[in-house]
């Protein structure tokens, strides 16, 4: 028996755990993710990887949400990484910023469309550099599947973050 992600559409063989209703994912899923946080996070990576993992994840299963502050960071995160060059503590210093002041982050529409890329197609590859790219592939893929946000995140980072 399969169970579907109903944020990434992953079709996983079912272990008769319940759906992580709040990540909007499969607990099969979300035990995976797992897997990738634990590498990210043992991995050592310089740039600290973990961040755009994070990001990437988050953003394919979004859920829109009252403050939807999920959604505007895995945005930030993203953009910050892949159109700006930061690293994922860049990042991570970027999202504390962010933070200190409690904000509505504006209404977001989740694409109808998925991504190919999941994050079994990460695990998929050895650990080590050739793992690390396709985690920025998968992050590239999810970021370029939001178009309709990009003009709202590169305003958004210019007004509060200072960053053109």
């Amino acid at each position: 028996m399969t169970t579907v992600c109903p944020g990434c559409g992953l079709e996983l063989e079912a272990d008769g755990q319940a759906p992580e209703s709040r990540h909007n994912s499969s607990a099969e899923c979300w035990v995976l993710f797992g897997e990738l946080s634990a590498y990210t996070l043992a991995h050592g990576h310089p740039s600290f990887i973990h961040q755009h993992a994070v990001d990437t994840w988050q953003l394919q299963h979004a859920l829109v949400s009252k403050s939807n502050i999920g959604i505007a960071f895995s945005l930030i995160g993203l953009y910050l990484a892949l159109e700006k060059g930061y690293s994922g503590r860049q990042v991570q210093l970027a999202h504390m910023e962010l933070g200190k002041t409690k904000r509505y982050w504006g209404d977001f529409e989740v694409p109808s469309t998925r991504v190919a890329l999941t994050v079994r197609d990460v695990l998929n590859v050895p650990p080590g550099a050739d793992r690390d790219a396709k985690l920025m592939e998968w992050a590239r893929a999810v970021w370029d599947n939001w178009p309709h946000a990009h003009d709202w995140t590169a305003e958004t980072c210019a007004r509060l973050l200072k960053i053109t």
